[in-house]
């Protein structure tokens, strides 16, 4: 455990964990620095508040940089749309995966926050104020570790290559590489009384959002790490390969950048806030019993890194307005 006098930072297998930290202190200059470097260090922090409000949320956010609004309305939270509700009222249909004993609600595969679109935004913290009694650990993927531990001669063949994404709603669309599951179909009303038979995804919402290009190697703007880029869900194809030879090379990056040495399973508690650094970290959702509750509330932090350009010159991406 290292300490910064007015915190200590425990590392963990991937990321840290902040402790001894006053919510009061974090107006302070100096701790405000120590936490950032902590963060640029680590990519991914977790921070323990029993008790913590939405404002406060909002003020820790803050720290990290300023805040935006997610580019999907239709997930912001009530009366505060800096926060963006998982879960809570807006959870999803149920599914069910592979050979499971019962369905499953919003589950995750793999991904990068706003990868399939041309700026990777900087980050995000999430709370969880409603924890599932069965299930629900969101999972991290360290891309800079990843990158690390590729061979040479993998890193020179990943050097100017290109990929084509694309975004894909709902786990019919994403089972793939990069995918918790193998096959998947959907619950029936007696498997998930009462809940959402399937998503609500209209061609309006897919429309704003057209195909992108990316590099598949990205360096942090800040620590200067080069990072694996492709977010497994949304890659289309890598530029100027085959399909066959795409397919192949995409299975070997999402099992580069899944492997155990740079992955990390969470465990909620009530309360619980996890900052990651999304142009490091890929993320994904095991997913819930519709038996169980489950709310989290995430803060969305500017500062795109911008890496990726519109695959047709031609289209246009139709965010909504994105102010603080």
């Amino acid at each position: 455990m290292v300490s910064q006098s007015v915190f200590d930072v425990r590392p963990m297998k991937v990321g840290a964990e902040i402790v001894n930290l006053s919510l009061s202190d974090i107006d302070r200059a100096d701790v405000r620095d120590a936490l950032y470097r902590a963060w640029m260090d680590h990519g991914l922090l977790l921070f323990r508040f029993p008790g913590i409000t939405n404002a406060q949320h909002l003020e820790l956010s803050r720290v990290f940089g300023e805040l935006e609004r997610h580019p999907v309305p239709e997930i912001w939270a009530k009366d505060e749309p800096l926060l963006i509700e998982l879960g809570g009222d807006k959870r999803g249909p149920a599914y069910m995966f592979d050979d499971e004993p019962e369905v499953s609600i919003g589950r995750l595969p793999w991904h990068r926050d706003t990868a399939y679109t041309k700026d990777i935004c900087k980050g995000a913290m999430l709370r969880m104020v409603d924890v599932a009694e069965s299930g629900g650990q969101t999972l991290f993927a360290d891309s800079a570790k990843a990158y690390d531990l590729l061979s040479p001669e993998m890193q020179r063949r990943l050097e100017g290559l290109e990929y084509k994404a694309t975004l894909r709603v709902g786990p019919f669309e994403q089972t793939r590489p990069g995918a918790l599951w193998k096959a998947v179909r959907a619950a029936t009303a007696e498997e998930n009384p009462g809940g959402k038979l399937s998503e609500n995804v209209t061609p309006e919402i897919k429309a704003r959002y057209p195909s992108v290009v990316h590099p598949v190697i990205v360096t942090h703007p800040e620590s200067g790490r080069n990072c694996l880029s492709p977010s497994p869900t949304y890659v289309d194809h890598f530029l100027g390969l085959s399909q066959a030879d795409s397919d192949a090379l995409l299975g070997e990056l999402a099992a580069a950048v899944t492997r155990p040495e740079v992955t990390y399973a969470h465990d909620w508690q009530v309360d619980d806030l996890l900052l990651w650094d999304n142009r490091r970290m890929l993320h994904a959702a095991a997913g819930y019993p519709p038996r169980c509750s489950r709310k989290g509330l995430r803060t969305t932090l500017a500062g795109s890194m911008r890496t990726g350009r519109m695959f047709d010159e031609t289209a246009a991406e139709d965010w909504p307005v994105m102010a603080d």
